[in-house]
C-alpha cells in the first residue's frame, strides 16, 4: 500500500518555514499514516508540513487519532489542505482542525469546489466491507460496541461542531409549512441523517466560512 509521497520545497525566502508537502494517497491506515507520523515527530520549529488529502477514501479510525496526536505533538507548523472528494476518516483530518484550531495548525480551503462525506464509525464486515454494523446492534458487553461507542461519541462532538459553524444556532425553525406542505430545514435534514447512521454528503467552496487566515493562494 502506498503510503504517501513526499516532497521538500525549499523557501525561496530564508525568513520562511522550509516547506514539506505529504500527500496522502491512499486510505488512512497504519502503513499511510506512519511516515506522516514520523515526519511530523521528527520535525522542528523550522518546518512547515502540508498535509494533502484528496480523493479519498477513509480509513480507519485508530490510525486517524494516531495521526491527529502527532499532529497536536509535533514543534512544525502543520497545514492541512483538501481536493476534490474526502471521505469518512479523511474527511475528518480535514474537519477537525476547521473547526478546532489550534495555534500551529492550519485546516486551509481548498482552492476549487470539493465534496466531503462523513457518518458515524462503525463496523464493517465482507470480503470488500461491503455491509455495516452499527454500535445500536451489537450486543451489551461486547468489547466492539465499547470500542464503537467511544468513537462515535467524538465523531458526534465534531457533528454537533459543524453544524453551529453551518449555522445551527441562528437556525429559527427546524422546519415549516406552506400551503399544508411540511418543509424541512436542510441542517435538519442532515442532522437526521447523521444521527440516523447515513453518510452525509455536503460541499466545500473555496470561500465557504473562511476567514483571511483560511483562504488559499494559487
Amino acid at each position: 500500500m502506498d503510503g504517501g509521497v513526499v516532497t521538500a520545497v525549499k523557501a525561496a525566502n530564508e525568513e520562511l518555514l522550509e516547506r514539506t508537502v505529504i500527500e496522502l494517497k491512499s486510505v488512512v491506515s497504519v502503513e499511510t499514516v506512519s511516515p506522516l507520523i514520523e515526519a511530523l515527530n521528527n520535525a522542528g520549529t523550522e518546518a512547515l508540513i502540508e498535509i494533502h488529502i484528496r480523493h479519498n477514501g477513509g480509513g480507519e479510525v485508530d490510525s486517524l487519532i494516531a495521526l491527529l496526536r502527532a499532529i497536536v505533538s509535533t514543534k512544525a507548523q502543520v497545514e492541512i489542505t483538501i481536493g476534490r472528494y474526502v471521505m469518512s476518516a479523511a474527511a475528518t483530518l480535514w474537519l477537525w482542525f476547521w473547526l478546532w484550531p489550534v495555534p500551529h495548525v492550519k485546516a486551509l480551503m481548498p482552492l476549487k469546489p470539493a465534496v466531503l462525506m462523513y457518518h458515524r464509525p462503525r463496523q464493517t464486515c465482507g470480503g470488500n466491507g461491503d455491509y455495516y454494523c452499527f454500535a445500536e446492534s451489537l450486543k451489551d458487553g461486547d468489547p466492539v460496541k465499547q470500542s464503537l461507542q467511544d468513537k462515535i461519541k467524538i465523531f458526534d462532538e465534531l457533528f454537533d461542531a459543524l453544524l453551529q459553524r453551518l449555522g445551527w444556532s441562528s437556525l429559527s425553525d427546524a422546519s415549516l409549512v406552506l400551503e399544508d406542505v411540511s418543509y424541512q430545514h436542510h441542517l435538519q435534514h442532515l442532522k437526521e441523517a447523521y444521527y440516523g447512521n447515513k453518510d452525509c454528503i455536503f460541499p466545500v467552496f473555496p470561500d465557504q466560512g473562511a476567514t483571511d487566515e483560511d483562504v488559499r493562494a494559487e
